[in-house]
């Protein structure tokens, strides 16, 4: 499912260079849910910027759902990510003047589906996170929690099969990091693949995670 091969990323030239990542080779399989564990500047983020075409490797191979990422131009890689990545990120990017429904169905607008269809998936991914009797509110006005789930929402709507989630409890307390951590269980149960970066250690004893991985200064330790 993902694959990453030999990949280095390095950020600057000459003295002032930046390794971030050094000879990285990895394999998710389908259907897997993994922790990339590691502290911050570790290298885990920059991971997941290239497995979601967010960024692409100094050198190296990025292999994702049989596409070749790494060697996809701009344009394609936006497409890829929009049909295949539901990416949540650690500060959840909504648009603060939008309710919870328009935040949820932007990432359907490019794709000329009937507003039939439309109205049908958010509805449902709505219902899943208990969403909807806040749809139409503005999300400045939501809770922490209710604003993550709405960013889980966001990165559910388009159907991905992978999810991918950088750091996703910096930004809440012990509770709001628990509903986090039972919406992840019911899409792994749903058969998503799952890649999480985080130095949290809630996400190290969780029976649904198959693979603990740790990076450290650019290098997965084995």
């Amino acid at each position: 499912m993902i694959y990453l091969q030999n990949v280095y990323k390095t950020f600057g030239k000459g003295e002032t260079a930046v390794h971030a990542l050094k000879n990285i080779s990895l394999h998710v399989k389908e259907g897997e849910c993994v922790v990339l564990k590691g502290s911050s500047g570790s290298g885990k983020s920059t991971i997941l910027s290239l497995m979601a075409g967010l960024s692409k490797p100094t050198t190296g191979d990025v292999i994702v759902n049989k596409k070749a990422v790494s060697k996809l131009l701009d344009h394609f890689s936006a497409q890829f990510r929009r049909r295949s990545i539901g990416f949540i990120f650690q500060k959840f990017h909504l648009l603060s003047n939008l309710s919870v429904r328009e935040n949820i169905i932007i990432p359907l607008i490019p794709e000329n589906l009937s507003p039939e269809e439309i109205a049908t998936r958010v509805e449902d991914v709505m219902q899943t996170l208990s969403l909807t009797p806040k749809a139409s509110m503005a999300t400045r006005l939501l809770s922490g929690g209710e604003q993550q789930r709405v960013a889980i929402a966001r990165a559910m709507i388009h159907k991905p099969k992978i999810i991918i989630a950088d750091e996703p409890t910096a930004n809440l307390d012990a509770s709001l990091s628990q509903a986090f951590i039972e919406a992840i269980r019911t899409l792994k149960q749903d058969g998503k693949t799952i890649v999480i970066a985080t130095h949290d250690p809630l996400f190290f004893t969780l029976d649904y995670v198959d693979r603990i991985i740790e990076v450290k200064n650019g290098e997965i330790l084995l």
